[in-house]
């Protein structure tokens, strides 16, 4: 995965090329920005690169030994520590639970890091969720940051920089991964994945500007599933009484992972039904496969209908920020859509 096929990252990857040009690449990168937005995927491109066998200008070819190895996962001077995806530089113990990074796993990283690369220019380390580091493995990080071996590189992904201790953020160069335009995620998904356009327009307004999870999405009809199920739901929702309310709510909370995903489908839906109310331009709507219906409730629903229920979702996205439990969630937001046949 070379730069080239990074959505949208274009300033991270002008920096790192022009480290790369100058041949003065920094020993540690702190990359930054939201989860979805390709920093592993930067930074795996970053280690292909650095160790490609035959380079293409300023990015690598892509079909060399190296640079197939490091895409698979098994080139053994580009080490991965995730342990989200239980990828370890140690064994860890039955009693170990995932939750933080622990030190024995940084000194593994620096017993290794001091041996020359076996095959390659660059040995590589890409520690994803960096802000997991424990005290012991944030200390233990920082003698190797501050002594570095030759040929040795360092990348920390993180969502943030606060959790992180200072003296580890100064000694990293600093790389911002930003959200991507959801035009740019749109592209990524056919060209990528193949997926049909009205498809890909939708996963990528709800992936919220992070290409990953569309790209996942893409590859799990479990999520277009998922969110039709949820728009019949909250399609009945305009005629039904309040115990099909209560019995709504009871049985999407046992959705619980997924409560955000069906926030943003409501708010996606009805930010539709306010642009096709005011111009009737399926260009500009986001549920282009249910463009008769959003054209129908359009204009079955008045301004302040819709006016209700964006303020509903809006107040719904406040109560997953702030861990209100599932089926309160959901009733307070079935609640807020008053009936039309009520109102009539």
């Amino acid at each position: 995965m070379p730069f080239r096929d990074v959505t949208n990252q274009h300033h991270a990857i002008l920096l790192l090329r022009a480290a790369v040009r100058a041949a003065r690449p920094a020993h540690a990168y702190l990359f930054v920005g939201p989860a979805g937005t390709g920093r592993r995927m930067l930074a795996q491109a970053f280690a292909q690169l650095l160790n490609c066998e035959r380079p293409a200008g300023e990015d690598a070819c892509g079909e060399c030994r190296a640079c197939r190895r490091i895409a698979d996962g098994n080139h053994p001077d580009v080490r991965l520590l995730d342990i989200a995806h239980a990828r370890y530089l140690a064994p860890v113990g039955k009693e170990y639970k995932g939750r933080e990074i622990p030190i024995d796993q940084i000194r593994a990283l620096k017993q290794d890091a001091y041996y020359p690369p076996y095959e390659g220019r660059t040995k590589v380390y890409i520690v994803a969720d960096a802000e997991q580091l424990s005290p012991g493995a944030a200390n233990s990080l920082l003698k190797v940051l501050e002594e570095p071996p030759p040929n040795v590189m360092i990348i920390l992904i993180a969502e943030a920089t606060t959790p992180l201790p200072p003296t580890v953020i100064s000694r990293c160069q600093f790389v911002r991964c930003t959200l991507v335009p959801t035009a740019e995620i749109e592209k990524a998904l056919v060209a990528r994945r193949a997926v049909a356009p009205e498809q890909a327009r939708y996963l990528a307004a709800l992936s919220g500007g992070r290409v990953g999870r569309a790209l996942a999405w893409a590859e799990s009809p479990e999520v277009l599933e998922r969110r039709d199920r949820f728009l019949d739901r909250l399609i009945r929702m305009e005629t039904a009484d309040p115990l099909a309310r209560l019995d709504a709510a009871e049985e999407l909370a046992k959705e619980k992972d997924a409560l955000g995903e069906l926030v943003e489908v409501a708010a996606l839906w009805y930010r539709d039904l306010a642009v096709w109310k005011e111009t009737a331009d399926p260009a500009l709507i986001v549920n282009l496969d249910r463009q008769e219906e959003v054209a129908r409730w359009a204009e079955a629903l008045s301004w302040d209908d819709l006016a209700r229920r964006i303020e509903a979702t809006d107040l719904a996205r406040d109560s997953l920020a702030r861990n209100v439990h599932p089926r309160i969630l959901l009733e307070s937001l079935f609640f807020k859509l008053t009936p039309i046949a009520a109102r009539a």
